[in-house]
């Protein structure tokens, strides 16, 4: 992202009351333990490493409905 990175977004809606409760999985290259610990701190319902298939996408989906 060009003006911040996902976890400066995540911190960023969670103090905006007007999107904060929008659910959000991040798609990172990054994704140890303690940076998905840190996303979902801030809000993240889960994480999807890349690079990543249509069925990673749909499985990771579908466990949060």
């Amino acid at each position: 992202m060009p003006n911040m990175n996902g976890l400066e977004f995540l911190k960023a809606k969670a103090e905006d009351d007007a999107i904060k409760d929008i659910p959000v999985v991040m798609i990172s290259t990054e994704t140890g333990a303690d940076i998905i610990d840190e996303a979902k701190s801030f809000g993240a319902k889960g994480a999807i490493k890349k690079p990543f298939t249509p069925d990673l996408i749909n499985e990771t989906l579908g466990a949060l409905l």
